[in-house]
């Protein structure tokens, strides 16, 4: 029986082991149905048959932008589910090949390359969905600075300093997805989506933090959905990114390998490039930033520390509050610290910071684990 043959007669059988298998590795699938998470695999297992049986293994008929699409609906899903849950096909796929018999190498490669193509396909329909590419930055400042009624000589240099940070990192997202249509060998394409990830993600916390900001000094909190994930694993994957992006030595902290919390993912994660984007931006270049992660008598406590400038008793006391800048400095409008403790404070937290020469600058979020 050719390879093409065993797919074909199992796909019910290697559709059911990779679901099996996600519902392990990625517990955030559980809450969808089977028919939601298969999506359009079933055709993917199809292409791969066809692919197998062509006498031109290059040339793939299949399109995973509707996955892509779909999956940027999904609520607590980022890229790295996407390029998982592939990943997790093509293992399941190839375990059940070895059972039968050795798979000759040509044919694994035509395996791996309609599967590496519909990761790249829906990747770029994600990011095109999920994180807004199409944004209108300037449309967005010009909304909010009639919302807060700035003065006529603030409000132009408001909206410009708003517009320049939102298209920044969609500008990176666009470059990165015309990128992704060249011919590209597997270890670019992960490079690219890294670049990808870290931009869409500050393009998504700023726009996210510049609308919800508003809410502040209103009786409205912040939204929260509680799920319970593995802290220690999602610090690894941010900071991994950090790491390739920014070219930074970050160091994590824990007495443990793992910690379950239940918190809200995605504030957190906003909450946590807040801190991260504050670190970088105002700490030495040569110095690492440490993170650090405990739970302490019901209390989840992760620490963000940099070294830089000392920062002065008045303005930490000012430092959380909405729009505060410090005094003559254009660096910001003071939306993701305010952002931050209004996260903390949606869980019924806190977040505190100190300053000094010795210890540097520190910023700790406390989300209680009752």
């Amino acid at each position: 029986m050719s390879t093409a043959d065993i797919i074909n007669s199992q796909q019910d059988q290697i559709l059911s082991n990779w679901m099996q298998s996600l519902k392990e590795k990625m517990p955030v699938i559980s809450q969808y149905d089977k028919s939601a998470i298969e999506n359009s695999v079933p055709n993917l297992l199809k292409a791969i048959v066809v692919n197998l049986k062509s006498d031109n293994q290059e040339e793939v008929n299949h399109n995973s932008q509707e996955h892509g699409q779909q999956r940027a609906s999904f609520r607590n899903y980022s890229l790295r589910h996407i390029i998982r849950e592939y990943n997790l096909l093509k293992i399941t796929i190839l375990h059940l090949l070895d059972e039968h018999e050795l798979t000759p190498p040509k044919e694994r490669d035509a395996i791996m390359l309609v599967i590496d193509q519909a990761i790249e396909q829906a990747a770029e329909i994600f990011y095109i969905v999920k994180q807004g590419v199409q944004v209108d930055a300037r449309k967005v400042a010009e909304k909010k600075a009639n919302d807060l009624e700035l003065e006529d000589d603030n409000r132009e240099e408001f909206i410009q300093s708003i517009s320049h940070d939102l298209n920044s990192p969609l500008n990176n997202i666009k470059g990165c997805i015309n990128l992704l249509e060249k011919d590209l060998d597997v270890g670019e394409v992960s490079q690219i989506l890294r670049i990808l990830k870290t931009s869409a993600n500050q393009a998504e916390m700023l726009i996210k933090d510049f609308l919800d900001v508003g809410k502040i000094g209103t009786n409205e909190k912040v939204p929260v959905y509680i799920s319970k994930f593995n802290i220690l694993e999602e610090l690894r994957n941010e900071i991994n990114v950090y790491e390739v992006s920014q070219k930074v030595e970050i160091e994590l902290q824990s007495e443990v390998d793992d910690l379950y919390v239940e918190i809200d993912l995605e504030l957190f994660r906003r909450a946590f490039n807040n801190l991260m984007n504050n670190a970088l931006k105002h700490g030495e270049t040569e110095s690492k930033i440490t993170i650090s992660c405990l739970l302490e008598e019901n209390k989840l406590i992760i620490s963000v520390q940099n070294y830089g400038k000392v920062i002065p008793d008045k303005v930490l006391q000012n430092i959380f509050n909405r729009y505060y800048q410090v005094d003559g400095t254009r660096k910001g409008w003071g939306i993701g610290l305010a952002f931050v403790k209004e996260v903390v404070k949606a869980h019924e937290g806190d977040v505190q910071v100190t300053s000094n020469k010795d210890q540097g600058t520190i910023f700790k979020l406390i989300f209680p684990q009752d």
